[in-house]
């Protein structure tokens, strides 16, 4: 009994160190939006939260590596899609031979390469099968969670002072950015994969506290790319012509989201949220500050672009000062590339987008089961990331992207035969 004891002590602590790994990571994504919360100052003051996060993650793979001697596989869209991505680098890379802002340009291909080239490698390093992928989803929707209740702990101060909930000192545009993609994760991967009631009751709720949060965010980048990408899902969840079919779960969630609607066009109407109402009349009749800025973002990054459309500008040389501020990037990730690395830069992102997005589809409408909800997560999630990259942060802001990008190539892992759909 002794023995049996000291063996499995080892075996759990080997266990427990192994499968924080996609936990470690998750945190390492979302480490931008709590670096500015003075309860996490003690960290920070000594270590970036982000590097600190890139290498626990990266000593999680390595001791897996050590310890199990794991050998991860790769396909060949994998590697295509790398060489890629490593190209993009290159590109940025080569922007700093023009640049006028060198130490700036330096900074963000260097960044590229190393941490956002960590998001793009570590996803598919780290995450190896359904359950992996599940940890890494839960980690996601936890961490939403804890923003999600921060912003509403907060949201009457928010009010009183006129700005922007926001949560761990970030802006709102990260609280609705987290708090959309955990929604999606809860409602299209782990709501259809979890059979116990009580785990299922609990998703529910915590999807709801998301949704209520993403929407009083007041961010209209997040929410508009949360609208389309749950239509982009619905979309992908009819298959067969002429005799149409849809996933069971597809339907019913689209039953509930109907009623969700119905009742929050019924709260907007009644005033409850009058920022909330107010940002979203001037946002769909054109008369949104933030929608002119982006307008405006969007026409210097073009016409730095048309300057020299082959190379670029140089990597890190967009510029556009307003009466207000001051900004380094378009809020657009294709005008970023095209104005600051020309075009071939923006011709090997779009087909690596191209190339992940053609191969999504084929694996989803060829799969069943479990394949096929795994498949149909990972579009959806890509498909929200992609589209806050065309209207916030820049390319180093947008990392996430690039994780559900090198976890599109890595469909063949997340199998798991006989599966069934809730």
């Amino acid at each position: 009994m002794d023995s049996n004891s000291n063996n499995s002590a080892p075996e759990l602590k080997t266990s427990l160190i192994s499968n924080t790994g996609e936990v470690l990571f998750a945190l390492f994504l979302s480490a931008a939006y709590l670096k500015a919360d003075t309860r996490l100052a003690f960290v920070q003051t000594h270590i970036d939260i982000t590097l600190l996060f890139f290498g626990l993650s990266f000593l999680a793979f390595i001791y897996r590596v050590i310890e199990n001697n794991y050998h991860p596989r790769v396909s060949r869209d994998f590697i295509c899609v790398a060489f890629l991505f490593f190209l993009l680098g290159a590109c940025l890379a080569a922007g700093l031979l023009q640049t006028q802002s060198p130490q700036y340009g330096y900074v963000k291909a260097l960044r590229f390469i190393s941490v956002t080239g960590w998001a793009f490698l570590g996803g598919v390093l780290l995450i190896t099968d359904v359950q992996s992928l599940k940890r890494f989803s839960m980690a996601l929707a936890i961490i939403a969670l804890a923003m999600a209740i921060d912003a509403l702990l907060g949201y009457q101060s928010a009010l009183l002072l006129d700005i922007e909930p926001a949560a761990f000192g970030s802006d709102h545009i990260a609280l609705g950015r987290a708090c959309g993609l955990g929604l999606l994760t809860i409602i299209a991967f782990l709501l259809p994969t979890e059979r116990e009631l009580w785990l299922r009751f609990g998703l529910w709720i915590v999807a709801s506290l998301q949704l209520l949060t993403t929407f009083i965010s007041q961010a209209m980048g997040p929410i508009s790319s949360l609208v389309l990408s749950f239509l982009f899902f619905f979309a992908i969840s009819v298959r067969g012509w002429p005799r149409i079919r849809i996933d069971r779960f597809a339907l019913r969630l689209f039953v509930v989201t109907l009623f969700a609607t119905i009742i929050i066009v019924l709260v907007l109407l009644q005033g409850i949220f009058p920022s909330l109402t107010y940002d979203m009349q001037n946002y769909l009749t054109g008369g949104d500050r933030n929608v002119v800025e982006r307008l405006s973002y969007y026409q210097t990054a073009y016409r730095q672009f048309s300057e020299n459309p082959i190379w670029g500008i140089g990597t890190g040389e967009f510029k556009l000062v307003t009466e207000d501020y001051a900004y380094d990037y378009p809020h657009n990730i294709i005008l970023e590339l095209a104005a600051e690395t020309g075009l071939l830069s923006v011709l090997v992102f779009i087909t690596m987008i191209g190339i992940i997005f053609g191969r999504g589809l084929f694996y989803l409408y060829a799969s069943n089961g479990l394949d096929r909800i795994v498949s149909r997560y990972l579009l959806a999630a890509c498909c929200f990331t992609l589209l806050n990259a065309m209207v916030s942060y820049d390319i180093n802001g947008n990392m996430i992207l690039f994780t559900f990008v090198g976890l599109l190539t890595a469909l063949t892992r997340f199998q798991m035969p006989g599966a069934k759909e809730a």
